[in-house]
């Protein structure tokens, strides 16, 4: 289905991170981005400076679409962050006119066995604290509780929230691309070729450099990505055609 006509004034774009993270994490892409584009990098509620509690993928979704300030955006997600973008595809897709998918879980097959581990009541706790304890730098040590607790409540609602986004999948109608490393050890590799293969309008890129910090491995490329996204429907391409490939950087 094609989307209508914009102009660069018209179309926002949203960076949203992942778990642990915070909207800082996108600053390595952010630098190689074209500035003529509004570009919005957000704290999710339950990190950085959002004084917000965590909530759930739904909730997140929600809350992301409440902050646009054009009717048009480009959503660029990593990792859970992009299992939210997803979501709010599905939610509002007359708003949601691409998507960049970095890493993304957005299918039952994006679950491992740590997942599950991390979501339970007590190993959860003590595995959501070594986690938080090791991507916390020195200088962000004093985000330690906030960090591990916010960790472990998204980390539960995404095994309650996952099969509902995959099982809506077919109603994501923007054209996507989905981002992958092929060194990554936290959402498997096929399991982001079988949510590209489910997307309706979505192509498969792979970084073969990348793990699953594509955002600081393969900063250029994905920068690259969200140009040619941006690009793509600005100059009223048609989104959504049987172009499917294995992209390779």
């Amino acid at each position: 289905m094609p989307n209508s006509t914009m102009t660069a004034t018209e179309v926002e774009v949203i960076f949203l991170h992942g778990q642990p993270g915070q909207k800082e994490d996108f600053a390595p892409v952010y630098r190689w981005m074209d500035h003529r584009w509004p570009v919005v990098s957000l704290d999710r509620p339950g990190w950085g400076a959002n004084p917000l509690g965590v909530i759930g993928i739904e909730a997140n979704a929600s809350w992301v679409l409440d902050q646009l300030k054009t009717s048009r955006v480009v959503l660029i997600g990593h990792s859970l962050g992009a299992t939210i973008a997803v979501r709010a595809a599905q939610l509002e897709p007359e708003r949601v006119k691409g998507l960049v998918l970095v890493a993304p879980p957005i299918t039952q097959s994006s679950l491992v066995a740590v997942d599950r581990l991390l979501a339970a009541r007590f190993l959860g706790a003590m595995t959501s604290a070594l986690i938080a304890g090791v991507s916390l730098g020195p200088a962000r040590r004093s985000q330690f509780g906030r960090t591990r607790r916010s960790f472990l409540a998204e980390q539960r609602h995404l095994l309650d929230e996952l099969r509902l986004v995959e099982s809506e999948l077919r109603n994501v109608r923007c054209p996507s691309v989905v981002v992958a490393g092929l060194r990554d050890r936290v959402v498997p590799l096929a399991a982001m070729v079988h949510a590209a293969d489910r997307l309706p309008q979505a192509t498969l890129m792979v970084s073969p450099n990348a793990g699953h910090d594509v955002l600081q491995s393969a900063p250029i490329l994905l920068a690259q990505v969200v140009r040619s996204m941006l690009w793509r429907l600005h100059t009223h391409e048609e989104a959504g055609s049987d172009e499917r490939g294995l992209w390779r950087e």
